[in-house]
């Protein structure tokens, strides 16, 4: 297979080194990320890549991002003592993204051809959630492979893509079908956008609402509804997996805060 003209991961690896980008991979192992890991309960193996948040890197990857969600990003969640090198890494990528898209994107298909190699061994299904601490327009991300120009989704059409947005737009795409079949969305409420959390609830679309634990326990756990957006929508529990695509439609996935976040005063977290 030939990806933007390199013939192997291994020597896309080497332009990115050679051209400043010291980086081993893209796609962090599915058993990296607690939750991630968790969808092995629903059979899908899934592979999240993990780039520097907001602006962090020099370059925007959330351009709706509010300031409660910059501070409560999910970055900060994990071991504080390996902080240092994960944001050293993610800054990496981040900005090998922006400057050698080839070469990064020939990274990536050669990792998400793996991973379907590796979920198939394992008589599971394969799951990429490319947006794991951005907010980047993957589904019109495109590839050469072997002399034709493809949509990276639609090449790889047996792997479920799935990613957070707070993009109001990107949502509202999705819930109207206006994307992949094979990338599933979900919007995100922060402390400013509760008009467009209810755009997207009136559309079809799902929201995640990161909330206190203490409220979380309230509405997750007992299959409640909430009527903060004038209307009455299920909550779900976001936490018992990360595996998007497997929840209903219209309705709101309870996640708990973690991380910054525990400590919000904005409004990020409902409270």
């Amino acid at each position: 297979m030939l990806v933007n003209g390199f013939k192997s991961k291994a020597a896309a690896l080497r332009h990115l080194r050679d051209a400043g980008h010291p980086i081993a991979g893209l796609l962090a192992r599915p058993e990296s990320n607690p939750k991630v890991a968790k969808n092995g309960k629903v059979d899908v193996l899934t592979a999240p890549l993990h780039l520097a948040p907001f602006n962090l890197s020099g370059f925007q990857v959330c351009p709706q991002a509010s300031q409660g969600c910059a501070a409560a990003c999910l970055h900060t969640a994990g071991n504080p003592a390996y902080m240092a090198q994960k944001e050293a890494s993610r800054i990496t990528k981040t900005q090998a993204y922006f400057k050698d898209r080839d070469a990064f994107m020939a990274v990536l298909v050669f990792e998400i051809a793996a991973l379907v190699r590796k979920a198939e061994k394992l008589g599971m299904e394969p799951g990429v959630r490319l947006n794991a601490t951005s907010d980047l327009p993957w589904e019109s991300r495109r590839v050469h492979i072997d002399g034709v120009n493809y949509d990276l989704m639609r090449y790889f059409s047996d792997v479920q893509f799935y990613d957070y947005t707070k993009v109001t737009k990107r949502a509202i795409a999705w819930a109207s079908g206006d994307m992949p079949s094979n990338y599933h969305l979900t919007f995100s409420r922060t402390e400013d956008n509760d008009d467009d959390v209810k755009r997207v609830l009136e559309a079809g679309g799902n929201v995640t609402v990161v909330m206190t634990r203490s409220l979380y326990k309230v509405l997750a756990t007992g299959g409640n509804a909430m009527g903060h957006w004038g209307r009455s929508v299920p909550v779900i529990d976001g936490d018992a997996h990360d595996y998007r695509p497997a929840d209903p439609v219209g309705c709101i996935v309870a996640l708990k805060a973690k991380g910054d976040a525990k400590a919000d005063t904005s409004g990020f977290v409902l409270r």
